[in-house]
């Protein structure tokens, strides 16, 4: 969990498993609240420094909340959906050239697989999330 990409995919999905924008938003703070909770946890006992974890839980709040709420827009038609649908690939994208993970580690075939993975999934995301959006417009045209 490394990558912010991959925090923002977890409350995207809780928002989307929720539903309606409001529970959406509210499970979505919870969840990343829980998670930033977790991983400090986890990792004080495995590296015994101090952490971060009221920073990062208090940043959990707007983040969760408004990521929550993408993710319940997720299954709505038309550009909302589809703006909501682009918002993990386009920012794992947007991660993988801004921090991409080759300058923080040694370059082994697990970090160039890592970076083929991402990128292909986000390829394939977007393409399907469009596809999505043009096939809900010709089937309200059609019909």
């Amino acid at each position: 969990m490394d990558a912010g990409w991959s925090w923002a995919a977890l409350v995207v999905a809780v928002g989307w498993l929720a539903g309606a924008p409001v529970r959406g938003a509210l499970v979505g703070a919870l969840a990343l609240i829980a998670a930033t909770g977790a991983y400090y946890v986890t990792d004080a006992f495995a590296s015994g420094a101090e952490t971060e974890m009221v920073r990062w839980g208090v940043a959990a709040v707007p983040l969760g909340l408004v990521l929550g709420a993408v993710g319940s827009a997720f299954r709505r038609p038309g550009l909302v959906g589809l703006l909501a649908a682009l918002t993990v690939p386009v920012g794992a994208a947007v991660q993988m050239v801004v921090l991409p993970p080759r300058p923080h580690a040694t370059l082994t075939t697990t970090i160039v697989l890592a970076e083929v993975v991402v990128w292909t999934a986000a390829v394939f995301s977007v393409g399907w999330a469009v596809y999505r959006f043009w096939a809900a417009r010709r089937a309200v045209v059609a019909g």
